[in-house]
């Protein structure tokens, strides 16, 4: 097997592969570059078995190409990002983020057990990332140590969508099919009788046990004694966890409607992370697949990381690679905060602003009546995300996304090329899908240097969106709600909300 790239083909005339980083389940990852961008990239070179039926072989690429899309769709801080999915020479290959770090895993064996707050601020990114996903109709269906990378800035990102299923999507899924990790499998799940986020949420609280007790709550010497340990066995209460405790034996309860929803969930973990008790935990369930609809099992579990020459661990599922520095002691993050930067729009800003900062709490709660913001920080000051949640169920979120200069390019001319390829693979997207449906783009005029905004309409919540790139900062403002339509006032709110931001932006500028 080659370890340069220099025998593969040129991907979609930009993508040009450098040397091989690892391999496992379904195919191999490589170091890349990317020459349009000059940038470097990850590309997983998904492998079909060659004995396959050709009909098998057929489906099996449509599925990791839809799945491949799917995450692409997922653009947070806490989510490693796929940036273009392509299908040449007869199979898939998706490119991605290479970033550097290690796994929760790798951290926790090297460096033992989180104290309470860092574990908590773990789950605090985890848990946004993944309420973005269930928001578009995508369960995880794999989270787990080994799936949560954290970058040697002490970013947290989840990685490893490439078996996330689409809610409803069960045209290319085995219903038999079991996806995911002994010990870290909902309940329900192993009994086929959910499969939504809270199914999602007990993995992320199984993940956190582990990252806090330095082992996994229902972890036994075989597979099969661990599956029977999450059936049959109560939790076991922890005893490093400190104030997370309570946290963790409420979302692992067996059945799902006694655990916290999404929502006290983040409310517990932000308090834990800051060193404070988390409270009383009330069942709050998160809203189930919708009806009519049918949750896809999903696909048959891909292999997890493999260590690459000693040199990357590799999200073999198709999410990321990650380049392990000889650090053994890559940072974990502490609790949540928030930072900010600033320089001029000619040099570009040495860091992306607090998205909590672009709002005032009246500006908020004029939108998201009784709103409390969440900041999620983004990696090396690049990134970074922050949601209001009000009563009704209604929300609003700010992500910031930070561009440098590139080899020929400055920093606003990067940021513009990126912005155009986004709205390219947006408008793509239009229309019906297994996710839901994607609205026709509208030009916007006065906000930042260029905007656009469209609708999306995913698990019985409407999106109103609206992208603008101010300067080298892309930003996107998406205002949901509970509903099977976009109204003109929800597009109205988020056009006002985003014409603030970019106001705020040009002053601070």
């Amino acid at each position: 097997m080659p370890t340069t790239g220099s025998a593969l083909p040129v991907l979609a005339g930009r993508y040009r592969a450098v040397e091989r980083l690892g391999a496992g389940g379904m195919g191999i990852v490589w170091r890349a570059r990317d020459e349009l961008l000059h940038r470097e990239v990850a590309i997983k070179e998904v492998v079909l078995a060659p004995h396959l039926p050709e009909a098998q072989r057929a489906e099996m690429r449509e599925r990791t190409l839809r799945e491949a899309r799917a995450a692409a769709r997922l653009n947070h801080p806490s989510i490693v990002a796929v940036h273009d999915v392509i299908a040449q020479d007869g199979r898939p290959w998706i490119v991605m983020d290479l970033v550097r770090g290690r796994s929760l895993e790798q951290v926790v064996r090297a460096g033992g057990p989180l104290a309470p707050d860092r574990a908590a601020a773990v789950g605090l990114a985890v848990l946004d990332g993944l309420t973005l996903a269930h928001n578009r109709g995508i369960m995880h269906r794999d989270v787990k140590p080994a799936n949560i990378m954290v970058s040697d800035d002490g970013g947290v990102l989840l990685t490893d969508f490439g078996i996330a299923t689409l809610e409803g999507d069960v045209q290319l899924t085995s219903p038999d099919a079991l996806v995911g990790s002994p010990g870290y499998i909902a309940p329900e799940r192993l009994r086929g009788t959910g499969d939504g986020p809270a199914a999602d949420l007990w993995s992320l609280g199984a993940t956190l046990y582990a990252a806090v007790e330095g082992r996994g709550p229902f972890q036994r010497g075989t597979p099969v004694a661990t599956l029977g340990a999450v059936l049959t066995q109560e939790t076991p209460p922890p005893s490093r966890a400190g104030g997370l405790a309570s946290v963790l034996l409420a979302v692992l309860a067996k059945d799902p409607r006694e655990r916290p929803g999404a929502a006290a969930l983040r409310a517990a973990l932000r308090e834990v992370s800051l060193g404070r008790p988390a409270g009383p935990l009330s069942p709050v369930p998160d809203p189930q697949p919708s009806r009519g609809r049918r949750a896809g099992i999903g696909a048959r579990r891909r292999a997890g990381p493999v260590a690459g020459a000693g040199l990357a661990v590799v999200a073999a599922g198709a999410a990321a690679v990650f380049l392990t520095s000889g650090d053994p002691a890559a940072p974990v993050p502490s609790p949540v905060g928030s930072g900010s930067g600033s320089g001029s729009q000619a040099e570009g800003l040495t860091a992306a602003p607090d998205p909590c900062s672009l709002l005032s709490e009246a500006q908020a709660g004029a939108v998201v009546p009784g709103a409390s913001p969440f900041n999620v920080p983004g990696r090396d000051g690049g990134a970074g995300s922050c949601t209001w949640e009000g009563a009704g169920g209604r929300e609003i979120r700010v992500s910031l996304n930070l561009y440098r200069a590139t080899p020929g390019k400055t920093a606003p001319e990067t940021a513009h090329a990126f912005f155009a390829s986004e709205r390219t693979r947006i408008e793509a997207d239009r229309g019906s899908g297994p996710f839901g449906s994607t609205g026709p783009l509208r030009d916007v005029a006065r906000v930042g240097d260029e905007a656009f905004a469209y609708d999306v309409i995913a698990t019985e919540r409407a999106h109103s969106v609206v992208r603008f790139r101010s300067a080298d900062l892309l930003v996107e403002v998406n205002l949901s709600t509970g509903g099977e339509r976009a109204t003109s006032a929800l597009r109205s709110r988020t056009l006002r909300t985003a014409k603030v931001i970019a106001g705020r932006l040009d002053r601070n500028g």
